[in-house]
């Protein structure tokens, strides 16, 4: 995940002042980093006048004269030129007014000070600054209108976009209002800023609108409104694009026995069975052949996939066919018709209760011939880069290295760059990253385009230093499971060209999903940055691909045998 402005805003704002040498300013045909470096020095040595709390006053003085200097500089046209293509630069135009308003007030020159941060509105309204306008140095300042006004506009965008009014607490019957309301906020959202209708390009998005309207104020339930809102969001066929009901409605909507499905050789499978008392009614490998009386394949394209968000027809199989397939009300057990590997077929009936044992996360082992094997599953938080850093030790003596990454959901990005880095001193490189910079000021002018915008701050390859990286040959084993921060994982794997990925295509959804509440409870999300490979190559709405392919089968499945793992462990024997 990448730095917010607003973050790296306040980060500078608030970091300790650099170092000061003499710095001559730059010329007129100086780069970005150049004028970029010269204005940081400058700044810093300003802050070293003014920081202390026991600074003169000729010090802050001189300090005032220094910010308003590099103001200055800042608004010459060559500066503005490189500012207008370059964050962090742009971004010393509030690191300077910040710290100068401060000086200001310190110097009780109320006006002034007030211009400065008023200055600061003018640029962005930032709630992240809100707890640096609480500096002793604006005591002086607090009760006057100007002052409290730049505070509430500081605190807008917390008012705009947390929609307070419509997100409210969960009741068993909504009101016509709040129906429309959270209908209209999604649309609303997913029009602004979603970032893949060119996957859907004949969906008439306004016509939804319209045809969901009369849907949603018909719904005469909270649970009615989500069964419908939930087929909203797949119509825009993203992985990241959710509706998601109010946890009230768990037990109704989401409840599943103890056992897990998978889809292979188009059969409908047991792949894990979580419970022991369900592990002697049913066995990994044994066919559902129908599931309430419906044919398997037939229930899951009528009853689950309408529910179902995906980028790729493989991601949309998965969800259909294992994660959401046996969903449903707790109080409701699920009737099963289930074929033996032998053939012969009896009917189980199934709780949707009962506590599910997990496979472990993270697995290393050593395999014959000297491979070190690790599962991966996921990167939700840094235990995956422990678990790997754990065993480096060993990994370093091995001959060659598989790291699974099939049942990986993802998480954050980092932490699989983190792992990467282990494997190369070079720095990682990532996706590159976008987002719609399409606004209403040009649609005014009649400019009906979206342009993308990249997200980032120049050079965003990720850096680490290790006494010792692992340099002998890599496989990276995939499958539709493998899933967005996993898919930017293989992503920048293949990039460092330090291996093979084995196995299937992966999800084929990343990006950057941004949450809001819904009324009665709910909440959904709409992708809002689009990522792609840095020659602009797509991935998300595919999937990555393997370099060599290799399926599961049904009868690896029940013998329990890998063939992915088997190939991969062949290929690195080739190296």
């Amino acid at each position: 995940m990448k730095p917010k402005l607003s973050a790296l805003l306040v980060s500078l704002a608030l970091a300790a002042p650099l170092a000061v040498a003499d710095v001559a300013a730059p010329g007129p045909d100086a780069g970005t980093a150049a004028i970029y470096q010269y204005l940081r020095t400058l700044r810093s040595e300003a802050q070293n006048l003014s920081g202390a709390a026991t600074a003169s006053r000729g010090d802050l003085q001189s300090a005032v004269q220094k910010y308003q200097k590099l103001l200055d500089y800042l608004a010459t046209p060559q500066v503005a030129e490189h500012a207008a293509g370059y964050r962090p630069l742009y971004a010393e135009h509030i690191n300077l007014l910040l710290p100068l308003a401060a000086t200001y007030a310190r110097l009780g020159m109320k006006e002034e000070a007030l211009s400065a941060l008023e200055r600061v509105q003018g640029t962005l309204w930032a709630p992240p600054f809100l707890p640096l306008l609480e500096a002793p140095a604006y005591d002086g300042l607090r009760d006057e209108p100007r002052f409290k006004a730049v505070r509430r506009t500081m605190a807008l965008p917390e008012r705009l976009y947390k929609a307070a009014a419509i997100a409210t607490p969960y009741k068993p019957v909504l009101t016509v209002e709040e129906k429309v309301a959270g209908l209209s906020l999604f649309w609303a959202e997913a029009r602004s800023g979603f970032v893949h209708f060119d996957h859907v390009p004949d969906l008439n998005w306004d016509q939804v609108y319209m045809d969901y309207l009369a849907k949603v104020i018909a719904a005469p339930t909270t649970r009615d409104y989500y069964r419908i809102m939930m087929q909203l969001a797949p119509l825009l066929q993203d992985g990241h694009t959710n509706i998601y009901p109010p946890e009230e409605l768990d037990n109704e909507l989401y409840a599943r026995p103890p056992l897990r499905t998978t889809l292979l050789e188009d059969k409908v499978l047991v792949e894990r069975v979580g419970n022991p008392a369900l592990q002697a009614r049913l066995r990994v490998g044994e066919e559902i052949v129908a599931i309430d009386g419906e044919p398997a394949l037939q229930y899951g394209r009528q009853h689950v996939e309408p529910f179902v968000s995906a980028s790729t027809p493989q991601d949309r199989a998965l969800r259909t066919y294992s994660y959401q397939l046996l969903t449903g009300s707790a109080s409701n057990p699920v009737v099963l018709r289930v074929r033996a590997a032998a053939g012969a077929e009896r009917t189980e009936m199934v709780e949707r209760t009962g506590s599910y044992q997990a496979p472990e996360r993270f697995v290393f082992k050593i395999l014959p011939g000297d491979i070190a094997y690790i599962s991966i599953d996921h990167f939700e938080s840094d235990e995956s880069v422990k678990a790997f850093e754990k065993a480096m030790p060993e990994i370093l003596k091995a001959k060659g290295l598989v790291i699974d990454v099939r049942r990986n959901g993802g998480g954050s990005s980092e932490f699989g760059l983190r792992i990467l880095s282990w494997l190369s001193r070079q720095p990682v490189i990532s996706a590159a990253s976008y987002r719609r910079d399409d606004d209403a000021a040009s649609r005014a002018q009649g400019e009906v385009i979206v342009r993308w915008e990249p997200v980032g701050y120049g050079d965003d390859a990720y850096r680490a230093q290790h006494k010792e990286v692992f340099n002998g040959p890599v496989a990276v084993l995939t499958a539709a499971q493998t899933f967005s921060a996993a898919e930017d994982f293989a992503v920048a794997f293949r990039l460092m060209k330090r291996g093979v990925i084995v196995g299937e295509a992966t999800g084929g959804s990343t990006g950057q999903p941004l949450f809001f509440k819904l009324p009665g409870g709910g909440s959904a999300r709409i992708c809002v940055k689009r990522d792609v490979y840095p020659d602009g190559s797509p991935f998300v709405g595919k999937g990555v691909m393997p370099d060599v392919e290799v399926h599961r089968t049904v009868a690896a499945l029940r013998s329990g045998a890998d063939p992915v793992l088997e190939r991969a462990v062949a290929e690195l024997h080739k190296q």
